[in-house]
């Protein structure tokens, strides 16, 4: 079923007209598979296969992202969460992920070609709890993000925070979220880099993120852009290891 689709994503990012600008337009199909025991006896692993479409030119980006989940495993893991409640029996579940809507404005550029962003997003309940698929709750998450400018090494980083729904008899911590990273132009049209992402945990006894992530970037003209990544979890709140790619079409 996956693989059909993948076919069927990179299809409809085939179909869709040039790229118009570079921040404008723009529709991104994946898919990430990660594993991991999230400090258990059992692992659990999430195959995700997210279409993301985003609206506008700078200052202002709007955008939804809708995901598809195969998840295997005691059923009580999300990807952004870690473990969030008790162990139930081990099974596989595919169906709609948590549906995001976002909202971006751009807020400055500095002048060494420095780039702020701030970010609002909020995650609709609609993974099927039942399943494992998610906390079936609504979420908010808040970011600020920085760019750096445009010499041969670019760093960047992300801080944030989100306010967590309460699954029923589940009391989950609004938490704090941090990335740091660089990235490496190689020539014209690739790059690659190494992020580091951290989150606090999100119950008394559960664990907090952290994890690594190598990834390579390119751009194929003004129309396409694929990246592929890599990431090793460094907290039981992580996936042991995990590996994911992206297409991405503008227009």
């Amino acid at each position: 079923m996956l693989r059909r689709l993948l076919m069927a994503s990179a299809l409809l990012a085939a179909a869709l007209p040039a790229c118009a600008a570079e921040d404008g337009t723009s529709l991104t199909v994946g898919i990430e598979q990660t594993k991991g025991d999230y400090g258990q006896g059992s692992d659990t692993t999430i195959t995700m296969v997210p279409v993301t479409f985003r609206l506008g030119n700078r200052p202002w980006q709007f955008g939804v992202t809708v995901p598809y989940l195969e998840v295997t495993g005691p059923g009580n893991v999300t990807r952004d969460l870690g473990r969030f409640r008790a162990a139930g029996p081990r099974r596989s579940a595919t169906g709609l992920g948590d549906v995001v809507g976002f909202a971006t404005r751009a807020v400055g550029v500095a002048g060494d070609g420095t780039a702020f962003d701030l970010t609002a997003k909020v995650k609709l309940g609609t993974a099927d709890e039942g399943d494992g698929l998610g906390t079936g709750e609504n979420d908010l998450h808040l970011q600020a993000d920085v760019y750096g400018g445009s010499g041969t090494y670019s760093p960047f980083g992300t801080l944030g925070y989100k306010v967590l729904g309460d699954p029923p008899g589940i009391d989950l911590k609004d938490v704090f979220f941090l990335s740091l990273g660089v990235a490496r132009k190689l020539d014209g049209e690739s790059s690659a880099g190494l992020m580091w992402t951290g989150q606090q945990k999100t119950t008394a006894g559960g664990s907090a993120l952290s994890e690594l992530t190598a990834f390579y970037t390119h751009r194929m003209g003004v129309q396409w852009k694929v990246q592929f990544y890599g990431l090793l979890g460094l907290a039981d709140g992580s996936p042991d290891f995990g590996a994911g790619a992206f297409l991405t079409r503008g227009f």
